[in-house]
């Protein structure tokens, strides 16, 4: 991977009606937004890929990054977990 590019890990997954929602750890890296295809690690070890429809940034009080919530497609291959690496699919 491309040292420049997004890359962050899951915190928590919340799986709604037809999205995920990946909440990251905060020392995440690079820039990321809406239409960007990414890829998820599974459980499994197989990796999946989907959209950011959207991102909500939270607030944090002297934090470098700010806590950052992406709304991607539904994951359909299976749940991903916290600690999963996301990037920028290649």
């Amino acid at each position: 991977m491309d040292d420049d590019g997004f890359r962050a890990k899951v915190r928590q997954v919340y799986r709604l009606q037809d999205t995920h929602l990946l909440v990251l750890e905060e020392d995440y890296r690079g820039d990321v937004g809406p239409g960007d295809r990414l890829e998820i690690a599974l459980p499994s070890g197989a990796s999946a890929r989907t959209s950011v429809r959207d991102l909500a940034w939270g607030s944090a009080f002297h934090a470098q990054n700010p806590p950052l919530t992406l709304i991607v497609d539904l994951v359909e291959a299976e749940e991903p977990e916290a600690g999963a690496v996301v990037r920028i699919a290649s």
